[in-house]
């Protein structure tokens, strides 16, 4: 991908680079934060499960259409503007959130967060592709590492403003104040544009087409989102009445799945630089797989919380593995591409956050929750299929290109 020359503000792991990975933090948090405001805003507007969900589910509809317009949207404001439209949409979705009257204001808020909000994650991954180079898994690694730490600081902080009686908004405006202060604090940031086509590159299908190899792992991306978002939303559940676990004790023990994705992020960060990428995704899904099999096939109890220890230790390293290798089956050659990479994968984790909870829910009413999480082993193996899809489809352009 054709990018304008790098000043030495640019160069790996600078500020340019933290700007990235603390934006990525701020959405994070934000999303992560509606877990424990939804509660509230059911109580507050006495809606029913269904109506509640769809705060949710308008954040997952925004971030799909991000993966659908937002290359557009960037290609007309540029990557920097874009950064800032995307801060100012989440912190405003997110003060608005706390401000809304009824329930139909508090969807249009989540839906601004996902819409405005969404194009933070869709254009960090290409802005840290062209930074890094050929080092950005470990750059990936480093993003989820500082998102995950926000992603926890979201319960944490919402816990104790609550428990000093500041209630979950404090939480909240908290988080608009962090978002506001990356913005403020890095406004004169330099970053790596998208240099204009040339007059031959400029026919719409040359600048806007994706190779199969690219969905493959696209289709990948929404296997190990789905497994993700199934554990958020049903461990809890399935800690209590299946396992047998109070209510207390099931969110306890739930919170053993981020604790070992914060882990396993870590650990990522390390491994990159030392494990062929492709190793690490494939013992990655079989770590899941293990853990599942104690986590659902143990009958001792604290072998179930164990077993979401594990499960993870196995999801943390797939969303920036399966980023790299999205971002990187993009031909680099063509601008605009990694850009439209980034954007498209939006739309795959738009999908997953959208249809898997309800979907593994939907499915614990006909058969049962726990013959319900059968379906995560089925995921997994997808993962695996979707994966070595990509992998042939990436030899064999290799092949086409050298002939």
């Amino acid at each position: 991908m054709m990018v304008t020359t790098l000043d030495a503000n640019l160069l790996p792991n600078t500020r340019a680079t933290w700007y990235s990975w603390l934006l990525t933090g701020f959405y994070l948090y934000s999303v992560n934060l509606q877990g424990n405001v939804v509660p509230f805003l059911q109580a507050e507007f006495a809606l029913s499960y269904r109506a509640v969900s769809l705060h949710s589910s308008a954040i997952a509809v925004g971030i799909i259409l991000v993966g659908l317009l937002g290359d557009r949207v960037e290609a007309r404001l540029g990557r920097r503007r874009t950064l800032w439209l995307g801060i100012g949409g989440l912190a405003s979705g997110s003060a608005l959130l706390c401000l809304a009257p009824a329930p139909w204001a508090s969807i249009s808020a989540c839906f601004l967060m996902g819409a405005l909000g969404g194009l933070l994650p869709a254009i960090v991954p290409a802005v840290l592709a062209d930074l890094h180079g050929e080092r950005r898994a470990q750059a990936f690694a480093g993003q989820a590492i500082v998102a995950y730490a926000f992603g926890l600081a979201a319960p944490l902080l919402a816990g104790v403003a609550i428990w000093a009686q500041l209630g979950w908004r404090a939480a909240v405006l908290a988080g608009v104040a962090a978002g506001i202060a990356i913005g403020l604090g890095f406004r004169r940031m330099t970053l790596p544009e998208v240099a204009p086509p040339r007059a031959h590159e400029a026919s719409a299908h040359h600048r806007r087409s994706l190779p199969p190899a690219y969905w493959a792992y696209w289709a990948l991306l929404i296997a190990s989102c789905a497994l993700e978002f199934c554990l958020l939303f049903w461990a809890p559940s399935y800690l209590e009445r299946i396992v047998g676990y109070s209510a207390a004790g099931a969110a306890i023990g739930s919170a053993g799945f981020p604790l070992g994705m914060l882990i396993g992020r870590i650990a990522l960060r390390w491994l990159v630089a030392r494990v062929a990428l492709r190793w690490l995704l494939i013992a990655a899904l079989a770590l899941t797989f293990a853990g599942f099999l104690i986590y659902w096939g143990v009958s001792w109890p604290p072998a179930a919380i164990a077993g979401v220890i594990v499960i993870g230790l196995g999801i943390a390293p797939l969303y920036p593995l399966v980023t790299d290798f999205a971002i990187g089956a993009a031909p680099a050659s063509v601008p605009g591409a990694r850009d439209l990479a980034a954007m498209r994968l939006a739309i795959a984790f738009g999908l997953a956050l959208l249809l898997a909870p309800i979907a593994l829910g939907a499915l614990a009413d006909e058969v049962g929750l726990g013959r319900a999480h059968l379906a995560l082993p089925t995921l997994i193996v997808s993962a695996y299929a979707c994966f070595f899809i990509g992998q042939a489809l990436q030899r064999r352009a290799a092949l086409a290109v050298a002939e």
